[in-house]
């Protein structure tokens, strides 16, 4: 991969460089967290076992998406923003 420059600082960082991407762990958090928010808003109704609250749900969507998306985001090691690659 090429250099990435910072929108922010406009200071140029290698891409592959592992200490500047965002940790999945730390991405997988995040989005069971959102996906547990959301899904506490939501129900999902189906079959013989009747309603069922949509956080547990929301939550493991979420973590797998944010573990499967977290290489497309990278740190600045200069000013520490987050962007999208």
């Amino acid at each position: 991969m090429a250099d990435i420059k910072c929108k922010k600082c406009l200071k140029s960082f290698d891409g592959n460089n592992k200490e500047n991407m965002v940790t999945r762990g730390a991405a997988a958090a995040a989005g069971g967290g959102g996906g547990a928010w959301i899904g506490s808003q939501l129900g999902i109704v189906g079959g013989p076992i009747g309603g069922i609250n949509g956080m547990w749900v929301g939550a493991a969507v979420g973590a797998i998406t944010g573990f499967c998306a977290a290489d497309q985001f990278r740190r600045c090691p200069h000013c520490g923003k987050i962007f999208k690659t």
